[in-house]
């Protein structure tokens, strides 16, 4: 299954469709689709790849993932054999400090990583293993002998080594196949062990105002397009006046699964002409 947007806390804004996510099987999330989006989520460097990447796509023919160049870009971190030599070609790490220069007292997990690795080169290898092949904190820990990330998130503090950040992150993964289905499994799994809280959830946001009003429009548009639906459905009301409200909708759609394919479509359309809008309007 791939997400054809990066959407990873965000569900149906309607309380009545509470399994119904934000992912759907569709597109990977493209490089294009990232600098359109999600571009101010990325490092700097990035940014600067990926617009490169784009610009050049034309002629080469070549895509490559967010991953794909993420590794790319950093692969020369592998390389070094300082962390002078790392901060030179990649002045964005030159706050990373030496591990053995700020670290005194040899704790009980300093001991442990010092069997693993000389403190001397910790703070470079941390930072190859984190940028450079995009090992997961845990995976770092698990490579120095440590339980999991808790264990490290002070030393990481202490060598003011810079994080990868949560959404980008997140950006990374869903660019990749496989790691894209993962995302969409974990959240589908969710789903279904806490469909109240999903409920919830889109209660409270389908209250704000501004998700009122973007509703409205968009429920609008929807029925100047589909009338056979709404006639369809207020006629569905009044054969089957015992239904709540819930309970009304869960009906409709599995007695009308085309009419619901029908809505899913128009609504991607209206929401990709109005980010297409909204990205013409930054130009």
């Amino acid at each position: 299954m791939k997400i054809n947007s990066y959407h990873s806390n965000q569900y149906n804004s309607s309380p009545y469709n509470c399994f119904n996510t934000s992912f759907k099987g569709a597109a990977d999330i493209s490089l294009k689709y990232i600098q359109e989006n999600r571009i101010r989520l990325l490092p700097q460097r990035m940014r600067t790849a990926v617009k490169f990447v784009l610009d050049k796509y034309p002629k080469t023919g070549y895509m490559p993932t967010l991953r794909e160049l993420h590794l790319k870009t950093y692969a020369p971190l592998l390389e070094c054999k300082t962390l002078g030599k790392a901060q030179n070609l990649f002045p964005e790490f030159r706050e990373i400090l030496q591990t053995n220069t700020v670290i005194t007292k040899g704790s009980k997990n300093i001991r442990t990583i010092n069997e693993h690795i000389d403190l001397k080169d910790l703070s470079l290898y941390i930072l190859k293993e984190r940028w450079g092949k995009l090992k997961t904190l845990n995976e770092v820990a698990e490579l120095l002998g440590l339980k999991n990330r808790s264990a490290l998130g002070w030393l990481l503090e202490k060598i003011r080594m810079p994080d990868l950040g949560k959404n980008y992150q997140a950006l990374l993964k869903a660019s990749d196949e496989n790691l894209n289905k993962d995302i969409a499994e974990k959240v589908k799994a969710f789903n279904r062990l806490h469909p109240e809280k999903i409920v919830e959830h889109n209660r409270l946001l389908a209250q704000r105002p501004e998700i009122i009003q973007m509703n409205k429009e968009l429920a609008e548009e929807m029925w100047l397009r589909m009338p056979d639906v709404r006639e369809e459905m207020s006629k569905f009301r009044r054969d089957n006046p015992e239904l709540s409200s819930m309970d009304f909708y869960d009906a409709f759609w599995k007695a009308h699964p085309e009419y619901k394919l029908l809505m899913s479509k128009i609504r991607k359309e209206i929401g990709a002409q109005r980010r297409q809008a909204k990205h013409a309007d930054t130009l």
